[in-house]
Formats: C-alpha cells, structure tokens, sequence
C-alpha cells in the first residue's frame, strides 16, 4: 500500500501547496523525506505568493521579485509575513523589538514636539524626525534627521539645520530627491546613504528661488504648495521654471486644507468640508487654473484627517489608480470632536479609460467615498489625540479610552489600532456589499497613566509604529 513518502515529488509538492504554514512546518518533523520536500523552492513561493495575493504586508521584501530570491528566503519571509499579521490582529500585539530616538527638546521654550515619518528608499525603510531647535531673527530653526532604523539604537545618517517646519516626503521612490523642505526658499533634498558624516548626508537637488508657499505634497514631477490663504498651487517640475498653477476650489469661502495627496495624474484635496479631484494629467503652458473634476461635501466639518493609498501587490492590480484610504474624525459643536473614526474608501472608476487623461467625464475615482467601517475612539475635553494609516488600510490611533486598564478616565492615553479586512481585495469587492464593520473591539497596542504622547506613525509594511514624546524621544515599536 502506497504511503506519502512514496508519491511522486510534483505530488508532494501539490500537497504542500494545499496545506497551511504552521502545517509544512509540522510536516516538516516528521522525517527526512517530508523535510526536504517542506524546504523547496515550489513550496514556498506558492505560499508566499498566496500571502501577497491577500494583500498581507512582507516584511523586509522591499523592491526585490520573488524569482530573484532563493528558497531559504523564500521560507523566511513567508515565516515572517505570517507571524507579523497573526501578531498584528490580536487584542493585544507584542512588541517583538523597540528601538528609542532621544531628541533634544528646546528647554523653557515651549517647543513644539518632534514630527516625524517612515520613508522608504534604496532597499531600506528609514524615519525622518524634525525637532525645533532655537529661535532666530525670524521663527525658529529646526533639526532635520534622517534615521537608519536596521541598526539598534538607529543610527543618523543625514542631519541639517532648516529654517522651517514645512516639509514633505517624496512618494515617487525613483525620484533623486527624497523630500522637499521650504527653508526659506523651495529646496529638494537627496540623501547620501553613504556618507561618513550624517552633516553631508543631506544635498540639494535643486531649488526653486520665487516660491513661497510652503510644499504640502510631492510626487515625481508634481509639487503642490500652499500660502497662508489656504490656495494651492501646482507646479510642474519638469517644465524647469517656477510658474505654477492655482487648484481653484469650487467653494466661495476657502476652507482650511488637511490633506494633499498626489496619485499619478490627479490631485486629491481635502478640505473642512470637502473632497476635491482635480486633474493635472493634460495642462497647457498658458494655463493659470485648474478647477476640480469631482467633489463630495462630507456631513460634517472634519476635525482631523489621514489619507492613503491602498498597496496592491502588481499582479493583482487591474487598474491604474488604486483604493484611496481615508481615516476620518468628524468635529462636533462641543469643544471636543466626536469619539468615532469613520474609514472611508475612495475606490477606482470601473469605467476610467486608462488611454485618456482624467476629466470630468473620465473620471479615474467614483466622486463619493465610502464608510467601510467605524472605530469607536473617545477623547477627553483638551486632551492629546492623533491617528494615522497604514499601506494596507490598517489605522492606528491615540485616544483617551483608559477606565478599562486603570479605571480611570480623567487621565491618561491608549494606542490602539483597527486592521481594516479586505478593503481592495479581488475576492471582497467593497463596492458589491452595503455592510460596514463595526470596530468596537479595537486591538489595544499599549496605554500610559499620562498624556506624553504627542504623535503616531505606522510603517504597516514592516510591521513598525512610531510614537513621538512630549520630552523628544520617539520609540519605534517592531511586532514583526
């Protein structure tokens, strides 16, 4: 009578394929026949491939194809993906490292805290912390730092005194210059990830010396900017000039912006009240306006907001533009907003015609976001709060929910976060169900008897959060 370790090796391999990680591994005890068919290469790309068509974050996977990687590496990033998002959907992650930034707080000054934001660039994932430094003669100088974070403790790699709190990163991971700072005038930086010293690390890429708004969003060849009437400008890089082109709002009153997001030929404007898209795929060189294509008017005014788009494994992208994420806390006519997150999907026009630039009658997003789920999330009057967004619509969240860990709700923060499940995937079309998760149980990442957290950051792709303190230091937690 035939057994398994008599079937053929393609058979086996088939059987493996059908079979769950902690089972091949299982498997794998049981003797040597099983143990060199749970070690191939067939085995273990079939897994991975399986993780990232679930849209499962691999850790330390970056740029690299699957084909380019051997079998043991294979095995250890499946390993790794698994365990990450096993750990990442409990009530109570674990924090498998934890690695410490101390900055030096401006003393007696009233210093705002650090800002901070993972970047990701040359096969590695970094962190970008900026920290007041002192006054001059007009506002404050400001200490920009570019962190290596696969070394304990992170490393500075690039450091440079800027006369400016405005920056944004590059989202365009192929572009020579990694961010924009505006100090005072428009300069983009590149990194030198080898330098010997971190005061070289940063260079000038160039500058753009008539701008003076400050930048809000950059990709590639797009830069947006905005001067302190709350009017955004775009201007084109590539043209090498500095004219640049006003995002008219369809609104009367300008409201105040709280996000900017470049995604190839649009630009997505979030406002008080407002969701604008405008299109910049088609502009002319005499042009001076563009006015938005879409809009949607939210319910109620924002109080705070975080945007991102949704990672899509490549194969399994079937258009252009992908899901957009946005995390949203509504204001109230109290003093403090509403104790709910709503989480919102932008998703991609079925009907966008991929040939012709975006246009009124082309649109590449459906004009009216969609509530995908709610988090419950309540803060105290005067209290500290703040959110952000994975790369997989996981969102991660401050708030001022204590009385269930030390019984008391006058005090204290809590960072807890909500994995948001199949938000883009092939198999859950967002837009084929009317059901919207209720996230009440939200997975508690850690609480404090105090209010010194100041800022959140998550890296979803690496399995890292950040947190910033009111005395400097950030503490960057790893669950992979």
């Amino acid at each position: 009578m035939a057994t398994l370790i008599d079937l053929p090796t393609d058979i086996a391999h088939l059987l493996f394929c059908r079979l769950g990680i902690p089972d091949v591994l299982n498997m794998r005890q049981t003797c040597k026949n099983m143990h060199s068919i749970s070690q191939s290469r067939v085995v273990w790309q079939f897994l991975l491939t399986s993780l990232a068509k679930q849209q499962r974050p691999i850790p330390r996977l970056f740029d690299r194809s699957f084909d380019s990687l051997s079998p043991a590496e294979l095995e250890h990033l499946t390993r790794k993906a698994w365990n990450l998002r096993q750990n990442w959907m409990t009530k109570s992650p674990v924090v498998k490292k934890t690695l410490i930034i101390q900055l030096e707080p401006l003393p007696n000054q009233g210093g705002l805290p650090p800002t901070f934001e993972f970047m990701e660039k040359t096969g590695k994932r970094h962190i970008l912390t900026l920290m007041m430094k002192g006054p001059m003669p007009e506002g404050f100088l400001y200490d920009l730092q570019c962190w290596d974070l696969d070394v304990s403790p992170p490393r500075c790699i690039a450091q440079r005194e800027v006369g400016s709190r405005y920056l944004t990163v590059n989202k365009s991971l192929d572009s020579l210059a990694s961010l924009v700072v505006q100090s005072p005038s428009i300069e983009f930086l590149g990194i030198d990830y080898s330098a010997e010293d971190p005061v070289s690390g940063f260079y000038t890429v160039s500058k753009l010396q008539n701008i003076t708004q400050r930048p809000v969003a950059l990709n590639d060849s797009f830069l947006v900017t905005q001067n302190d009437q709350s009017q955004l400008y775009l201007v084109q890089l590539q043209k090498n000039n500095d004219d640049h082109i006003e995002l008219r709002s369809s609104q009367p009153m300008l409201e105040a912006v709280f996000e900017v997001m470049i995604q190839n030929e649009v630009v997505i404007v979030i406002r008080r009240r407002i969701l604008e898209i405008f299109s910049v795929g088609d502009i002319n060189t005499s042009q001076m306006l563009i006015y938005p294509i879409a809009q949607h008017v939210f319910q109620w005014d924002i109080d705070s907001v975080s945007i991102s788009p949704q990672t899509t494994w490549p194969q399994c992208l079937e258009h252009r533009y992908p899901t957009i994420n946005l995390l949203v806390r509504f204001g109230s006519l109290l003093p403090w907003p509403v104790n709910l997150l709503h989480h919102f999907v932008l998703l991609p026009n079925p009907g966008f015609d991929g040939e012709l630039h975006p246009s009124s009658n082309n649109l590449p997003y459906s004009d009216t976001p969609i509530v995908k789920r709610t988090i419950s999330s309540p803060v105290r009057l005067f209290s500290k709060y703040h959110m952000a967004l994975g790369s997989r619509g996981t969102a991660i969240f401050i708030d001022s929910h204590t009385e269930d860990y030390f019984h008391r709700g006058d005090v204290g923060q809590r960072l807890a976060g909500s994995y948001a499940r199949d938000v883009s995937s092939v198999e859950n079309d967002v837009e084929d169900s009317t059901e919207v998760e209720s996230t009440m149980d939200s997975s508690v990442f850690g609480y404090r008897e105090n209010d010194d957290w100041t800022r959140v950051a998550i890296d979803e792709e690496e399995g890292r959060i950040a947190l910033g303190f009111l005395d400097g230091t950030i503490e960057i937690r790893e669950y992979a």
